[in-house]
């Protein structure tokens, strides 16, 4: 028969357990967050460099205000 102190130890150990997976799971998640945040940041990077770039071309293309 267990104890008082030792049911409450086996709860502990068992919350313990229980908040390190919540953990690592939490923390794989975040990795993961985090690749795609990147990868969508250099997305968007490129996206603004077409962007200005496209900007340039057009302005090339137009007449002074003289005309």
């Amino acid at each position: 028969m267990e104890t008082n102190i030792e049911k409450r130890i086996n709860e502990l150990e068992a919350r313990n357990a229980f908040q390190e997976d919540s953990i690592e799971r939490l923390s794989s998640e975040v990795r993961k967050q985090q690749q795609e945040i990147t990868v969508l940041k250099e997305k968007l990077h490129s996206v603004l460099d077409a962007l200005k770039a496209n900007s340039e071309i057009e302005n090339s293309n137009e007449k002074p205000p003289h005309y």
